[in-house]
C-alpha cells in the first residue's frame, strides 16, 4: 500500500538548484500536487530545490540502509528441551530464555519448533548529529545578502516493523529458520529556502506511507562445540550462524536493499548458573553494492557494500520464570552510507558555499539493548526491549522500543 502526496509554492527561476540561481529575481509562484510518487521520489523531490542537486536521493538512501539493516530483535527460541537420560523426562536445556538481538551457541533440539513476532518502532530524530527537525540541506554567503541562500528541511520520519518468525531443531545441534519482517514507513516533511536578507523564497511540504514486506531472511545454525561438563542445564558452546537475506523488500519504497547479502557468524556463550554470557562476530557480503550519486566532487558516487556486526551480552536469571537480559550491538558498513558538508565548487560573487551529500564514509551503529523475558503461561514468553542508540553516525533514532512473544511446541 502506497500513498504519496507532494505540495510545494515554487519560484520557477529556482527550479535549477539554488547555486545556479543565486542571482535570479524572483518572478512568478506555482504549486504542483504529484500523487502516487514512490517514497525515495518523494523524497527527492521534496528537498531537491533548496539544496544540491542530489541530496534527496543521499537522504534516500541514508533512510534505505538504517531501515535494511536494522537489527530484527527475534533470535533463537526461548525454550529448549531436551531429553534427560537419567530420568527419561523432557527438561530445559536453561533456565535462561535466550538473548533478545544477539544469539547463543545453543539449539533448539531435534523436533522442536518455536514461532513468535517481534515488534519494532523507530522515530527518527538524527541524522548523524544533526536534528531531522531543522536540517540544514545548503548554506551560501554572498556579497550581497539577497543573492546568498539558505536551504533547510524539517522531517517526520518513522518506521514501524512486524518480524514473524520460525526455528526448527532438525538434529539436536542443526537448526534451520526464518524471518519474515513486514515494513511501514511514514514520512512527513517541508523544506524551506530563504536568502541571505532572511526573505523567504521556496517553502515545500510532502508526505508519504509506504507498507510492505522487507527483506526475508533464511538461516542456519550448527553447534559444532559443546563446553567441557556436558550434562543439564547445558553448559554451552561454539556455533555457526550462516544468515542470508534476499531481496524481496521494495527499494523505491526504501523496505530493502535490493541485493542478496550472506552473513557467516561464530557465536559463543556458556554458563550453567543464573549468569549467562554470549559473543558474536561475524561478516555479511552483499552481491552488489548500493550507490548514490554524490555532488561533491561533482557526478561522482559513492557505494555501501558490505558490514561487519558484532555484540556480546548476558542473561541472568531473575526468577524461575524471568530473564533479565542486556547486549552491546555494533555493525559498521563498508564504503559509503554517511551523509556530511562539503564545500561546493566556486561561483562568482558566492563568498562561501556548502551542501550536505553522500560521503564515501561507513557508517558505525553502536547500540545498548536491555529487556527481559517472561514466561506467561505453558511455553509462551513475553519479551520486552529496547535498543539505544550510542554513537551518531547515520540515520537513526534515539530510542527503538521493542515487544514480542513467542511460543514453542
Amino acid at each position: 500500500m502506497r500513498v504519496s502526496r507532494v505540495h510545494a509554492g515554487v519560484v520557477a527561476v529556482l527550479l535549477a538548484g539554488p547555486c545556479s540561481s543565486a542571482f535570479a529575481q524572483t518572478q512568478t509562484q506555482v504549486s504542483t500536487t504529484t500523487a502516487d510518487l514512490t517514497l525515495a521520489n518523494t523524497i527527492t523531490n521534496l528537498v531537491r530545490p533548496v539544496g544540491a542537486a542530489h541530496v534527496g536521493e543521499a537522504l534516500a538512501f541514508a533512510t534505505q540502509l538504517e531501515v535494511g539493516t536494522a537489527p530484527f530483535g527475534a533470535a533463537s527460541g526461548g525454550f529448549l528441551i531436551r531429553l534427560d537420560p537419567g530420568t527419561g523426562l523432557q527438561v530445559r536445556a536453561s533456565t535462561t530464555f535466550g538473548p533478545a538481538f544477539a544469539e547463543r551457541a545453543l539449539t533448539a533440539g531435534e523436533g522442536n519448533v518455536s514461532v513468535g513476532v517481534n515488534f519494532l518502532s523507530s522515530g527518527f530524530t538524527r541524522l548523524d548529529d544533526m536534528d531531522l527537525h531543522n536540517l540544514q540541506l545548503h548554506t551560501s554567503t554572498a556579497t550581497l545578502p539577497q543573492n546568498g541562500r539558505n536551504g533547510s528541511a524539517d522531517f517526520d520520519l518513522s518506521s514501524k516493523t512486524l518480524v514473524i518468525s520460525a526455528r526448527m531443531g532438525i538434529t539436536d545441534n542443526l537448526d534451520v529458520g526464518t524471518y519474515v519482517p513486514l515494513v511501514a514507513l511514514k514520512f512527513n516533511g517541508t523544506s524551506l529556502l530563504k536568502d541571505g536578507a532572511g526573505n523567504t523564497i521556496l517553502t515545500g511540504q510532502g508526505s508519504d506511507l509506504a507498507k510492505g514486506i522487507g527483506d526475508i531472511a533464511a538461516l542456519v545454525k550448527y553447534r559444532f562445540v559443546s563446553f567441557a561438563g556436558g550434562g543439564l542445564p547445558d553448559p554451552g558452546g561454539l556455533a555457526l550462524l550462516v544468515t542470508m537475506r534476499l531481496p524481496t523488500g521494495d527499494k523505491a519504497n526504501l523496505r530493502g536493499l535490493g541485493t542478496t547479502r550472506t552473513m557467516a557468524s561464530l557465536i559463543a556463550s556458556g554458563g550453567k548458573g543464573k549468569f549467562r554470557p554470549h559473543a558474536n562476530g561475524g561478516f555479511e557480503y552483499w552481491s552488489k553494492g548500493l550507490t548514490v550519486t554524490s555532488d561533491n566532487p561533482p557526478n561522482s558516487t559513492v557505494t555501501a557494500r558490505h558490514e561487519v556486526q558484532y555484540a556480546a551480552g548476558f542473561e541472568l536469571e531473575a526468577a524461575p520464570k524471568l530473564t533479565i537480559l542486556l547486549d552491546f550491538l555494533g555493525a559498521q558498513t563498508l564504503g559509503g552510507g554517511r551523509l556530511g558538508f562539503e564545500s561546493d565548487a566556486a561561483v562568482s560573487g558566492i563568498t562561501s558555499s556548502s551542501s550536505l551529500v553522500a560521503l564515501p564514509e561507513g557508517i558505525q551503529k553502536l547500540s545498548l539493548a536491555p529487556g527481559l523475558k517472561a514466561n506467561i503461561k505453558g511455553k509462551l514468553l513475553l519479551s520486552v526491549n529496547a535498543l539505544i542508540a550510542l554513537h551518531d553516525t547515520g540515520l537513526h533514532a534515539r530510542v527503538t522500543p521493542t515487544a514480542g512473544i513467542e511460543l514453542t511446541f
